[in-house]
């Protein structure tokens, strides 16, 4: 028997953590939304976020969207198949996780995709090396949360995975006349499917299981 004062009775869940993590993310993530929008709604929501701009007329942006959307979760359900088996549950956590996917996709599109790649357009970068920055910037980025899977194995997968999945949005934005708009719905639409279990899985340990299962998968088609 364990005592009261045991210590593993005080260890928080993975799904606690997870929990923590997500309402932490998206605090942080709200003040700076919230100060530009604040300081000019008019600006922010039309000019910033592109809402007065010709959404119409991009039908590329707007057919890269559906492309990167489709291509990503279906490789995210692939490659982490605990996301995949919790993608329609729907619990507080999942409630917790649809205003970080609202708060991150918005805030990470307009740092990495408007304002870098409009920064490096104005210094002359071309095109190209605008879209790996903006791609690798990503990836580095987002390769924080291998710290909460404890593992060093998850590192190259997930920078590549996200610099690829930045480099596909920052195509989305060239395609879309640089309106920012398509490549946050692209996103807030990719976080609202995956997340918290994406995260969850790095907490949790459970994004192991996809080597054995994708081996599985190899010599069950042979």
């Amino acid at each position: 028997m364990t005592s009261a004062s045991d210590p593993r009775k005080r260890r928080l869940s993975p799904e606690a953590w997870t929990a923590l993590l997500v309402l932490g993310t998206t605090a942080g993530m709200l003040i700076p939304l919230a100060v530009w929008l604040l300081r000019d709604p008019q600006r922010f929501l039309l000019e910033t976020l592109g809402l007065g701009g010709p959404l119409g007329s991009i039908p590329w942006g707007w057919a890269l969207c559906a492309i990167v959307v489709v291509a990503y979760t279906a490789y995210t359900f692939w490659a982490v198949p605990s996301v995949r088996r919790n993608a329609r549950s729907c619990t507080g956590l999942k409630a917790l996780a649809i205003p970080l996917a609202l708060a991150s996709g918005t805030l990470e599109e307009l740092v990495f995709r408007k304002f870098l790649m409009d920064w490096l357009d104005a210094v002359g970068t071309p095109a190209v090396l605008a879209v790996l920055a903006s791609g690798i910037g990503f990836g580095l980025t987002h390769s924080v949360w291998v710290l909460f899977s404890r593992d060093a194995r998850i590192i190259l997968p997930v920078a590549a995975a996200t610099t690829a999945l930045g480099m596909a949005l920052a195509l989305t934005y060239l395609a879309s006349d640089r309106l920012v708009l398509p490549a946050i719905v692209a996103h807030i639409a990719i976080n609202l499917v995956i997340e918290p279990w994406l995260l969850l899985s790095s907490v949790n340990g459970s994004w192991r299981e996809a080597a054995p299962e994708r081996h599985s998968r190899a010599g069950g088609a042979g």
